[in-house]
């Protein structure tokens, strides 16, 4: 109701509210695109929208913020209930560091993940658009396109590679997704775009070698932003950390900062901080290179199998330097101890992939790029039962049976936990 364009992020070439799905046409140049995303009408919207307003809205998910997404609530929307995830305060975890640590656990929407949010938007999105196909470059994605495209009677196929996670794969055909494996993760290039263009499918993933993606969709992962202020009385992070792959969410959360900061409910901005495995890292390559150009990398085997990607988007690498943040790596190790520390000390069981935010905010305070009393927000992208057939192996040995004897129970609690009873 209150979208006015499409606008380019290099070039700032504005486009109607079309299907485009390739980035701007304008400044593209061999394989680069710049990403494309939607601009809204803020005069308007500051005339129906304060801090009031969006309080008394409960209940309401991701549209409660509609008058900034390319939705209309005049027209069916579909929600299986995404949004309202919780800012938890991490007090315990607060006794080895010196700054105030909050997790956003988006493992809470209803496919575990923070994809639901995009997923929400872009089955309107395609509806509108007069589609009957979701096309989804696998894992979560297919997941959550799988889910909402169950809600609103859209066919799903979805593009995997063979070492996706089962778990995500069982998700997706549960939901009645049709997967449809890929000998090599550049072959879906062709195909996604061939379902664009015959079947007039709306695509959840990229299938451009520069990450482009549906700037609709992607519209939905801002409400992170929304609820992080709101649920922080509308202060701002000094620093969100966001675990990056093709760095979507992490452009998505950026700019939903940015609303509230245009529209005068908030005072300030936050430093973005894109965390990727040590197994890839195209994006903090380029910025601490102070490169222009994003150069792919051969992703190598990781256990943050979700942020593992050749190449990151342009958005992704404008979101850091706009943003005055920072780009990093992080090791599998860190990842895992990260994993656990969470859900011993805070009860929050992330994902191999979301525990890489943790892992990355221990670092920077080390190198001084988190100051004490900063407030920092780790965004938790998705759950452990994502990962559950890579973190079942770091699970100690458990012993084995007992019998109703009460000294027997004792030995064991002594021996194996060295807990005395």
């Amino acid at each position: 109701m209150y979208e006015k364009s499409l606008k380019c992020l290099n070039c700032g070439e504005e486009y109607d509210l079309v299907r485009m799905f390739e980035g701007c046409p304008r400044c593209a140049k061999g394989d680069f695109r710049s990403n494309l995303y939607v601009t809204y009408d803020y005069e308007r919207i500051k005339e129906v929208l304060d801090k009031k307003m969006l309080e008394s809205r409960k209940g309401n998910g991701i549209y409660k913020y509609e008058e900034l997404l390319p939705v209309d609530s005049r027209k069916e929307i579909i929600t299986l209930g995404e949004g309202e995830t919780p800012l938890i305060h991490c007090k315990n975890l607060k006794q080895s560091v010196n700054f105030d640590l909050y997790a956003k656990d988006e493992s809470r929407n209803p496919t575990l993940t923070f994809k639901d949010r995009s997923a929400a938007v872009g089955v309107f999105v395609a509806r509108h658009f007069g589609s009957h196909h979701i096309i989804a470059g696998g894992g979560n994605t297919a997941a959550a396109a799988a889910a909402y495209g169950a809600r609103s009677n859209l066919q799903v196929i979805s593009f995997e590679n063979p070492g996706e996670a089962k778990q995500a794969i069982i998700q997706t055909v549960s939901y009645g997704g049709r997967i449809i494996y890929l000998k090599k993760y550049e072959d879906r290039y062709h195909l996604m775009k061939k379902c664009v263009d015959t079947l007039k499918a709306h695509p959840f993933s990229s299938y451009t070698v520069s990450p482009t993606g549906d700037p609709y969709s992607e519209e939905g992962r801002k409400t992170v932003a929304y609820e992080i202020c709101e649920q922080l009385t509308w202060a701002v992070p000094d620093t969100v950390i966001v675990p990056t792959g093709m760095g979507f969410g992490l452009f998505g959360i950026w700019k939903g900062f940015e609303d509230l900061y245009t529209l005068g409910l908030t005072d300030s901005l936050p430093r973005m901080v894109a965390v990727e495995s040590a197994a890839g890292g195209s994006l903090t390559r380029a910025f601490k290179n102070q490169s222009d150009t994003i150069e792919p990398v051969v992703p190598q085997k990781t256990i943050a199998r979700h942020i593992l990607v050749p190449q990151v988007s342009y958005q992704a690498l404008r979101t850091v330097r706009d943003s005055h943040g920072y780009a990093m790596t992080v090791e599998d190790g860190e990842i895992m101890e990260a994993l656990f520390d969470l859900a011993k000390t805070e009860g929050i069981y992330a994902s191999t992939t979301s525990a890489a935010a943790v892992a990355a905010a221990w670092t920077l305070q080390d190198i001084g790029h988190i100051e004490r009393g900063d407030t920092v927000v780790c965004v938790i992208t998705g759950g452990g039962p994502k990962d559950i057939d890579l973190i079942e192996k770091e699970v100690p040995e458990l012993p084995g049976p007992v019998t109703g004897d009460w000294e027997q129970f004792r030995h064991v609690m002594k021996t194996h936990y060295n807990v005395s009873l």
